[in-house]
């Protein structure tokens, strides 16, 4: 009787565990959505690809199918060793930070196989320490959407909210990958919970900016919602101007330091000329409107191409996301007709957030894909989580994790991301519709 009438007694029985038993169910909970994930892996496509790979680890040697990136042996340099980041042709020195976590946990496995006499072979090591690696972010993720939407930790949410994240679209490519990609959502979500206090935080967005370039994106869009007033914060714009500045010239020290001590060869400061030059991000603008002789990389590099380039680029990542976006509209719809005043300054922090990244990754140029959805499809999420936290139902919440992992687990190829739907995707649609209209309607019953 006390679960039928309380429609929150799955958050309650979350709140009232003891904290380690807690703990080992968000340890069980992910180790089966990772599980999940792995015996359905995605059919790359481009430069990664699930290839059988041998394994040797804690002592047991077996051959699996596992996802190879074609630049992971820049990663697990990295991984393997930190202080070699800095040589000339070493590609990802922009983010040390992101490379400096990765060897800390290959270093913690490594020491510990050293310390019981386990056998383990690098690349296995490298691989697993990864795979534990994307789980953290992941939980990152999720904290910091809770701390976004609530300022608080939910016991409940933070699992739906993990759930969501790891069976999102961006999640099913890079989970058992070396890639920081996943890192960009991570900076996201900081965004508006930045945003959300009104607090410039310079600080944590260069520490965030050593991590991934991204993180100057919600960085910018405080400054510049500053200078707006530039009279009156003009003191807190130099000061986190030069708190943003901090981390990335205390790694420039460290690389200086590396090549006085260790030599020239390991402090070298190795510009990635291919993004910059042959890829043109930000600089085909330029190019466009004052280099006569400038031929643009793709046809989206030049003004007259461009609006009409992404906006259909932006319908392609629409159709893509056709299922997502349909579980999402619903629950806003829920969400309008529970509430008679749907403005809420977290809502239009989501939306301004999205908005301005995709103005500005559109200008970056080159990753034409990745610029709608790091911006729409990380707004998506965000709007996902926002809805089901508003809308309070333990049914609804599970109802939307499940519906979202069963599409996305089924789907093994990028054209299959549509909304093509099997029997079991409309069959969620329609019990999540059900449920949402008999919510509504007991609740208009009740104020009636």
């Amino acid at each position: 009787m006390f679960i039928k009438n309380n429609k929150l007694f799955i958050q309650e029985f979350f709140k009232n565990l003891k904290l380690r038993t807690y703990i080992f169910t968000v340890i069980f909970v992910e180790i089966v959505a990772v599980y999940l994930s792995y015996k359905n892996l995605f059919n790359y496509e481009g430069c990664t690809n699930v290839v059988p790979r041998n394994f040797i680890l804690f002592n047991n040697f077996f051959t699996i199918e596992y996802p190879e990136m074609c630049d992971e042996q820049f990663y697990f340099h990295g991984f393997q060793w930190i202080n070699h980041i800095y040589e000339n042709g070493y590609v990802y020195q922009d983010r040390p930070l992101y490379l400096g976590f990765g060897f800390l946990i290959y270093r913690l496995f490594f020491i510990t196989t050293l310390l019981f006499g386990f056998q383990a072979d690098p690349i296995s090591l490298l691989l697993f320490s990864t795979l534990i690696f994307q789980v953290l972010i992941v939980n990152s993720i999720a904290t910091v959407i809770c701390y976004s939407l609530k300022n608080r930790f939910e016991r409940f949410y933070f699992l739906i909210f993990f759930l969501i994240v790891i069976f999102s679209f961006e999640q099913r490519l890079y989970l058992f990958l070396p890639s920081n990609s996943t890192t960009y959502l991570f900076i996201f979500a900081f965004s508006i919970y930045s945003i959300k206090n009104k607090k410039l935080n310079g600080l944590v967005y260069g520490i965030l900016f050593t991590i991934s370039a991204y993180g100057i994106i919600g960085f910018l869009y405080q400054t510049l919602g500053a200078v707006l007033e530039v009279r009156k914060n003009y003191k807190i714009i130099i000061k986190n101007l030069i708190l943003f500045s901090i981390p990335y010239l205390s790694f420039e020290l460290i690389r200086i330091l590396l090549g006085i001590f260790q030599g020239k060869e390991y402090g070298i400061r190795y510009i990635h000329a291919a993004e910059a030059v042959e890829y043109q991000q930000f600089v085909w603008i330029i190019k466009t409107i004052f280099d006569k002789s400038y031929e643009p990389f793709q046809s989206c590099h030049t003004l007259s191409n461009f609006f009409s380039c992404y906006i259909e680029i932006t319908k392609s990542y629409i159709s893509i996301s056709g299922f997502y976006i349909l579980i999402c509209s619903l629950l806003f719809l829920f969400y309008s007709f529970k509430r008679n005043n749907i403005k809420d300054k977290t809502l239009i922090i989501i939306f301004s957030i999205t908005f301005f990244n995709y103005i500005f990754l559109s200008f970056q140029g080159f990753y034409a894909y990745r610029f709608v959805y790091y911006s729409i499809g990380f707004g998506l999420i965000l709007l996902t989580c926002f809805f089901v936290y508003k809308i309070n139902s333990d049914l609804i919440s599970i109802l939307t994790v499940i519906s979202l992992a069963s599409y996305t687990l089924s789907r093994y190829k990028l054209e299959e991301f549509s909304l093509n739907l099997n029997t079991l995707d409309i069959l969620f649609l329609i019990v999540i519709s059900i449920f949402l209209i008999f919510d509504v309607l007991k609740m208009k019953k009740i104020n009636y």
